[in-house]
């Protein structure tokens, strides 16, 4: 055999070879400020025909090689994992210049192994080859099964993490996404469509159930100084021979769209009540939803749609300035964009990340495509269209636990 020949085999064999990790590999990232001693990995993961779900996978800083995989999913519906990834536990945050990242010292992958997937299709970095799949649909079917496909290339592609622990998180609409992928997967590990060694599930501040979101949130606002007395006396008259409100079954005066809005029953008293301090209360306001007690000065006025549940969030931060010496400006010293005692990282992180991300030479580290669109945090257009069909997941976590499967929950 000519030399050649050898050396095309050795070459299709090696392309063959070639796996993500080969291809995806973070080398540098713009504007870090210090030395991660970890490897990272971001690139795309094939879902249904024509969509590409973004990923970033941290390995673990401790024992990367025998530490569990948590894959992260974060909420919306539409809106993108990296917002975890840089405002809440990935190893990376934004400085309030949108240019440079400092480490969370708190990061998840302290201990593991963390899996950060965009999705569904069009949010974050993930994009849609519309010449290959023209769906204009979202809903919760089509979202736990594009992520499976995601995580079955995934694991064919990094197959070290297939005998792994392995953990579905997430939070907010994650209360949906979670179980319905976690349902799925069960399905596929029973069926023997995937190998992956699934030992649990975890939902933070999870929307597992609309109604009951309903009737928790108007005891959690009057508790908190959101209601006036009045409003909440009024209350009462809606509540069905009970001296006590926390027992109320107050969803029974709403009905749920399929943007999972609530509107009243009827046009009683007690139905537009229900709706307006159980549910406009909660998201038509420029309060943080995550902390109502936080003040962002600079935020900008909300803009609401139909869809009452994402609000513009934050805008930029101003640096306080410090006096060169002598006489002390106390006034120069307080940090006009927030009252907290972060920083106003809460205040700032969201548009410093869309910034951060944006950049040229950070898409190029991340093997970002030209077709894949600029990083938001939310994409609204998916949030308006999306169809949710699990208002409440009780039947999915009965589905679970009927089918045997051993699965830790929290």
């Amino acid at each position: 055999m000519s030399s050649l020949c050898i050396f095309l085999l050795l070459l299709i064999a090696f392309t063959h070879a070639t796996t993500y990790k080969d291809t995806d590999l973070v080398v540098t990232l713009p504007g870090l400020t210090y030395t991660p001693n970890f490897k990272h990995y971001s690139g795309y993961l094939k879902a249904s025909p024509g969509n590409n779900l973004h990923y970033w996978l941290v390995e673990s800083q401790t024992m990367p090689s025998s530490d569990p995989l948590i894959l992260w999913l974060n909420g919306g519906p539409g809106c993108s994992s990296l917002g975890g990834f840089m405002t809440e536990h990935g190893p990376f945050r934004p400085n309030p210049d949108g240019t440079t990242l400092f480490e969370n010292v708190y990061s998840w992958n302290k201990k593991a192994n963390v899996l950060y997937l965009e999705g569904p299709r069009n949010v974050g970095f993930s994009y849609q080859d519309r010449s290959i799949n023209n769906d204009t649909i979202y809903d919760d079917q089509r979202t736990a099964w594009d992520n499976f496909l995601a995580l079955k290339d995934f694991f064919a592609n990094y197959p070290e993490y297939s005998t792994r622990d392995f953990y579905v998180m997430g939070e907010s609409y994650g209360g949906v996404y979670v179980p319905t992928l976690t349902r799925l997967l069960i399905q596929q590990i029973q069926a023997n469509n995937l190998t992956a060694n699934l030992v649990g599930m975890a939902v933070g501040n999870g929307e597992l159930s609309e109604y009951q979101q309903i009737n928790s949130a108007v005891d959690y606002l009057y508790f908190h100084g959101m209601q006036g007395k009045d409003e909440w006396d009024a209350l009462k008259a809606c509540c069905d021979n009970s001296t006590t409100l926390a027992y109320c079954n107050f969803a029974k005066w709403i009905t749920l769209d399929a943007g999972g809005n609530a509107n009243p029953i009827d046009n009683s008293t007690c139905a537009n009540l229900v709706v307006q301090l159980g549910f406009l209360r909660v998201w038509l306001t420029l309060n943080d939803v995550y902390n109502i007690y936080q003040d962002c000065y600079q935020q900008t006025v909300a803009a609401f749609g139909s869809r009452a549940k994402l609000r513009s969030r934050l805008s930029k931060d101003k640096n306080a300035q410090w006096p060169p010496s002598g006489f002390i400006d106390q006034g120069s010293l307080m940090n006009w964009a927030s009252t907290d005692a972060f920083g106003a990282f809460p205040c700032y992180m969201t548009p410093a990340t869309q910034n951060y991300l944006n950049q040229p030479a950070v898409r190029a580290a991340l093997h970002i495509p030209a077709q894949a669109p600029n990083w938001t945090d939310c994409n609204y257009d998916v949030n308006m269209n999306y169809i949710q069909q699990h208002h409440d997941t009780t039947s999915v976590f009965d589905d679970m636990i009927a089918s045997g499967y051993k699965l830790r929950m929290l």
